[in-house]
């Protein structure tokens, strides 16, 4: 699991540390954090992470203006994205479903159970 590179792209500080504290009990080494969906793309075009928990929700470029232009771009489309926020609204999630790199659609906080919930999910195809 250490050779995967996870980036995490959420305006609150406190759930990117939450998360990454999780990502790291689990052995992940490779992450980084930024605070909105421009930052991210600036991150994507210097290197595509192998997974990325997207928050909804932010200022500046939020979590849908982010996929879209990575879908207008088609720049790491190989990578998978979780959104990982606290919208459970039905409109969000169906919204995310359009985009073909959204693997998982979690709400906060982000867990052990579901970091091993989603790996199952990208995992599998590739055994």
């Amino acid at each position: 699991m250490n050779n995967i590179s996870i980036l995490l792209v959420d305006d609150d500080d406190i759930a990117n540390f939450i998360s990454e504290k999780v990502l790291r009990t689990l052995g992940f080494d490779s992450i980084s954090a930024v605070t909105d969906g421009k930052q991210a793309y600036e991150r994507l075009e210097q290197k595509c992470p192998d997974l990325v928990f997207l928050d909804i929700n932010m200022p500046v470029m939020d979590g849908f203006a982010f996929l879209a232009k990575i879908k207008q771009e088609l720049i790491c489309e190989q990578m998978n994205v979780v959104i990982l926020t606290s919208s459970n609204r039905k409109k969000d999630r169906d919204q995310a479903s359009e985009f073909g790199i959204v693997v998982d659609y979690l709400e906060k906080p982000l867990t052990q159970e579901k970091v091993r919930q989603v790996l199952d999910k990208i995992l599998k195809p590739n055994l």
